[in-house]
């Protein structure tokens, strides 16, 4: 009889908003300072989502407030790439 998969998703623990900020800036930056490729859509949705994960845990997920978490951490993870918007 084949081993049963496990149907519960593994959970991977979210980076800091600003750990992955700066991460990403130093990828950026490349060698000697050129400019590297820069944030995909789906890096800056990944990085936005980890830090609005982050805001919500710290307040209990409590209802209400999911629309201001993402648009702080958007904010804030634009504001540490150095991009306006």
């Amino acid at each position: 009889m084949p081993a049963r998969q496990s149907t519960t998703p593994s959970k991977s623990t979210p980076i800091q908003a600003g750990e992955a900020a700066k991460a990403v800036s130093t990828r950026r930056a490349g060698p000697k300072g050129n400019s590297g490729a820069e944030l995909s859509d789906e890096e800056l949705h990944q990085l936005v989502a980890q830090s609005a994960y982050r805001r919500a845990e710290k307040r209990a997920f409590a209802p209400g407030h999911e629309l201001d978490d993402w648009l702080e951490a958007e904010r804030e993870i634009k504001q540490g790439l150095g991009n306006s918007g």
